[in-house]
């Protein structure tokens, strides 16, 4: 299929590990990378589900740089994460909306560390700063949209 991608059409196959799919776990992650080629498979790190998996993106970053081309920069609330995982059953919508996620740097993941290690290995793929929410006023959005960008233009990210 990656072959047929990037011949037919010139495009390029990355996975984004998801919570509630396939691969969304460590393990699951890991044998995916272990068993593509990475000459055509890519993957699209996204600190949010990652980190609402127990996996450190910044961890996941510094180990497989060279198979990250993606990125979707967003952020989990620890204190609604526990909740979510302690109650085992929840679905992944309704822990959405419970505000599972946040803005960027009112959580848990460590965006100056996510920014050093990109620096580090020259990232020069694509982020997309991604806030999951489902059901929310139609004025939410715009005021986490700007925290965001004056929290990562604070941190110099991007």
């Amino acid at each position: 299929m990656a072959e047929l991608l990037r011949r037919r059409f010139e495009l390029s196959l990355a996975i984004q590990p998801h919570a509630e799919s396939p691969i969304q776990d460590g393990d699951q992650i890991e044998a995916f990378l272990e068993r593509t080629d990475p000459n055509l498979v890519s993957l699209c790190l996204d600190t949010g589900h990652l980190a609402y998996r127990g996996i450190n993106p910044v961890e996941l970053l510094r180990r497989h740089h060279s198979r990250i081309r993606y990125l979707h920069l967003k952020d989990v609330n620890p204190e609604t994460r526990k909740e979510v995982v302690e109650a085992e059953a929840m679905h992944y919508p309704r822990a959405v909306h419970a505000r599972l996620f946040c803005p960027p740097g009112k959580g848990e993941v460590d965006f100056e560390a996510l920014r050093r290690i990109l620096e580090e290995v020259q990232f020069k793929g694509w982020a997309v700063v991604d806030q999951d929410l489902y059901s929310v006023p139609f004025d939410t959005p715009l005021p986490i949209a700007k925290s965001t960008r004056e929290y990562l233009s604070r941190i110099e990210f991007g």
